[in-house]
């Protein structure tokens, strides 16, 4: 997948294109690409996402209570793997969001990309306080010289799939629920850091995962299964998102994650965990003995969830 920083560096073959965040590149924007890649294999050209960082909220300082579901990078990663054949990421700015619908679609859509088919989701607004509409599109479309389609929703068990649904299940810990609506694995990336080291003290050590993406969003605090991914290697893992009561008062939010049958020193390494089902919400424990039976459980718990487990997808 080619990724673009600006329209000026921009070049693709008979553009389909669509449009939006994508974040977390969940199965309805996974029913999107697939509808590019459909008609991209019935007229030739190449299939392109058009799409702005940092976030809107991002920009304007609004991020109070704010999360995202994938990095930048991560979603990148999402996309390429679903087949797209070019990224334009456009930097957002005021200008850019100061645009009429009807110059959006000239500068940007038109005379930036030369856009063969636009394919735009259900709810798609677009230009100056999203104000733009299906019907503006397709009427532009008509004057410009290309195509319009609009996709129905994605639903899974009846519920349309969006970024914010899924959002509120990661805050209600229904991970399972949020898996399906991906279609793969919600998943944490972040560098192994020094902790406090009580882990090791009790026979469970654990890495403590720091990254650098203040906005990712995090499953509502408890214990979780997981898999945990090192230098190209998978480990099964219980993974504790909290304040870790039990320790002490106050303390910052954290994710730690315990290796099941690992015992080498990780430290500076980025590890990947995936999130499989929720074990138990997060306790405050009487003693670091109550602590370690506890954990002693979450153990084998995970060991009999992973050993029926059948894997949604990788990301």
């Amino acid at each position: 997948m080619r990724i673009y920083g600006s329209i000026e560096e921009f070049s693709a073959k008979n553009p389909i294109v669509t449009i939006g965040m994508f974040d977390g590149v969940h199965s309805g924007h996974r029913a999107i690409l697939s509808q590019l890649e459909k008609i991209k294999q019935r007229e030739g050209g190449e299939s392109v996402l058009l799409t702005f960082w940092p976030h809107p909220r991002v920009y304007f300082g609004k991020t109070e209570g704010f999360n995202l579901l994938t990095t930048l990078d991560e979603k990148m990663e999402l996309l390429e793997k679903n087949g797209l054949d070019v990224c334009l990421v456009l930097p957002f700015s005021q200008e850019l969001s100061e645009l009429s619908p009807e110059d959006y679609i000239y500068k940007i859509l038109y005379k930036g990309i030369g856009a063969k088919t636009v394919v735009i989701g259900y709810d798609h607004k677009y230009g100056r306080a999203g104000e733009g509409t299906f019907e503006l599109m397709k009427q532009c479309g008509k004057q410009y010289g290309f195509s319009v389609e609009q996709i129905s929703a994605y639903s899974v068990d009846s519920e349309t799939v969006s970024s914010t649904k899924i959002r509120n299940c990661l805050s209600e810990g229904n991970i399972e629920r949020v898996n399906q609506m991906l279609s793969y694995e919600y998943f944490f990336t972040g560098k192994v850091v020094a902790g406090r080291k009580i882990g090791r003290t009790i026979g469970f050590p654990t890495a403590n995962l720091q990254s650098e993406f203040s906005y990712k969003k995090l499953p509502e605090k408890g214990v979780y299964v997981g898999m945990a991914y090192v230098e190209n290697k998978i480990y099964k893992a219980v993974i504790n998102i909290g304040n870790n009561p039990t320790i002490c008062e106050n303390l910052p939010l954290s994710v730690e994650v315990h290796l099941i049958d690992f015992s080498e020193e990780i430290y500076d390494k980025n590890v990947r965990v995936t999130f499989l089902k929720k074990l138990r919400d997060e306790q405050h424990f009487e003693s670091l003995d109550e602590l370690k039976s506890a954990i002693k459980k979450d153990v084998v718990k995970a060991k009999m969830i992973l050993k029926n487990h059948i894997f949604v997808g990788q990301f």
